[in-house]
C-alpha cells in the first residue's frame, strides 16, 4: 500500500511538472527542448496511472481506456530523445524527418483499433477479467500484433533510445555544448544517466525475478519495480527543481547555430533591418520568431527593439517588404508581372494584405506608384 501511495504521489508530481514546464517557464528564445521533457513526464504519468486503474480496479469503471496506454508508451522514449536533440543540435523547427519516430506508435495505435472500436459491454466485460489477474495486460492479444511483438518492443525501444542519446551527448555538437554550456551540459548527462540506471535496473529486477529467482518472487519482487520507478522520477524532480540554474539555463537557451556568435545583440533595429532586407528573409518568413532565428537573435530582444518605433513586428516587417516592393516597381517589376505575383515576391500571404499595407505606406496603390516613378524618371 504504501509503494502504491507513492506512486500515485510520483504521477502527480510528474503531472505538476511537466505544467509547469510547458506553461509556467516560458522560455525566451524556443520552447521544444521544454515541451518535449515536459511530454516525457506527461506520457509516463499516464501510463503509471494506468496501472493504478488496473490495480484497484478503477479500471471497470471506463472500459474504454483499456490499452490507451499502450501506444503512448511508444512516446515516451522519443520523447526525451528529442530533449537532448533539440538542445545539442540547436534546431529551432520540427523537422518531418522527425516524424518517423512517432512510427511505432501509430503502428500499435492501429494495431489496437479493433479493441477500441469494440462494443462498450464486450469491453466491460474483458475488463472484468483483466482486473481480477492483471498479467492479462501483457499476455492478451486484443490487437492485430501479437502481446509478446509489444512486450519486446517497449523492451528494445527505450534502450535504442538510450543509446542514441548517447551518441548527441559525444557528438561533435555535444562537445561544444560542454565547452560553452557546462551547466545544461551537466544537467543533459544526468539525465539520460538517470534513464540509463534506471532502465537497466528494472531490465535486470525483472530477468531475476523470472529467470533465477522464482521461488522468491514475493512482495519484494513484487514491489522492486514500483520502487526503482518512484525513486528515478523523485530524483529527476529534486534534482531538476533544486539547481535552479538548470531551469534558467533551460529557459534563456537559444537554438543559434554558433555558439559564440552572439554579436547581433548589440545590433540596433535599423542593422537589423538592413540585414533582413539584404537577404530577404520576409520572404519565407512572416512571424517574429522566425526571423529572430534566422537573424540569430532572441526574440524578446527583437520584439523591446521594434516595439521602440513600431506598433508591432507586423507593421516593421511589412514596412520592410513595402521598401522592398517600391524597389521593385521601381525597377520595372509590373512591366513583366502582375501585382499579385508582386505580392508574393515580396512575402505577403494574400493581395488584400498587400494593397493594404503598400496604401498605408505610401498613399497609393501599386500602380498610381509605378505611373509616379515613371513620371519622376
Amino acid at each position: 500500500m504504501i509503494f502504491d501511495l507513492l506512486y500515485f504521489i510520483n504521477i502527480i508530481l510528474s503531472i505538476l511538472i511537466s505544467v509547469f514546464l510547458w506553461f509556467k517557464l516560458k522560455p525566451n528564445n524556443f520552447s521544444l527542448h521544454t515541451k518535449s521533457l515536459a511530454a516525457y513526464l506527461i506520457f509516463n504519468a499516464i501510463c503509471f496511472s494506468f496501472f493504478l486503474l488496473i490495480k484497484y480496479e478503477y479500471i471497470t469503471s471506463v472500459p474504454y481506456l483499456y490499452k490507451l496506454a499502450a501506444p503512448i508508451t511508444y512516446l515516451i522514449a522519443p520523447a526525451a530523445y528529442f530533449h537532448v536533440y533539440f538542445i545539442v543540435k540547436r534546431e529551432p523547427y520540427f523537422q518531418i524527418k522527425n516524424a518517423l519516430h512517432f512510427l511505432p506508435f501509430i503502428i500499435f495505435l492501429i494495431s489496437y483499433l479493433p479493441f477500441y472500436f469494440m462494443s462498450l459491454d464486450e469491453k466491460h466485460a474483458y475488463v472484468l477479467k483483466v482486473a481480477k489477474d492483471i498479467s492479462l495486460t501483457h499476455k492478451d492479444n486484443v490487437g492485430l500484433i501479437p502481446e509478446v511483438i509489444n512486450n519486446l518492443g517497449r523492451i528494445l525501444h527505450p534502450i535504442v533510445y538510450i543509446i542514441l542519446q548517447w551518441f548527441l551527448l559525444i557528438s561533435k555538437k555535444g562537445k561544444e555544448v560542454l565547452e560553452k554550456e557546462k551547466t545544461l551540459y551537466a544537467w543533459l548527462l544526468n539525465f539520460v544517466r538517470i534513464q540509463t540506471f534506471f532502465f537497466l535496473s528494472l531490465i535486470i529486477t525483472v530477468a531475476s525475478s523470472y529467470f533465477f529467482l522464482q521461488d522468491y518472487s514475493g512482495e519484494f519482487f513484487t514491489n522492486f519495480p514500483l520502487f526503482l520507478t518512484v525513486f528515478f522520477f523523485f530524483l529527476l524532480s529534486f534534482y531538476l527543481f533544486w539547481n535552479q540554474k538548470v531551469l534558467q539555463k533551460l529557459k534563456s537557451f537559444s537554438p543559434i547555430n554558433s555558439l559564440e556568435n552572439n554579436e547581433h545583440v548589440v545590433l540596433n533595429l535599423k542593422e537589423i533591418a538592413e540585414i533582413v532586407y539584404t537577404k530577404k528573409y520576409f520572404t519565407d518568413t512572416n512571424d517574429l520568431y522566425g526571423i529572430s532565428q534566422k537573424i540569430g537573435i532572441p526574440k524578446n530582444y527583437l520584439t523591446k527593439i521594434i516595439q521602440l518605433e513600431y506598433t508591432s513586428f507586423s507593421a516593421w516587417i511589412n514596412h520592410i517588404k513595402i521598401n522592398y516592393s517600391k524597389e521593385l516597381i521601381k525597377n520595372g517589376y509590373l512591366k513583366e508581372y502582375s501585382v499579385d505575383a508582386l505580392s508574393e515576391e515580396c512575402g505577403f500571404n494574400s493581395i488584400n494584405t498587400f494593397y493594404r499595407a503598400f496604401k498605408k505606406e505610401t498613399g497609393k496603390t501599386p500602380k498610381s506608384f509605378q505611373e509616379n516613378s515613371k513620371q519622376e524618371q
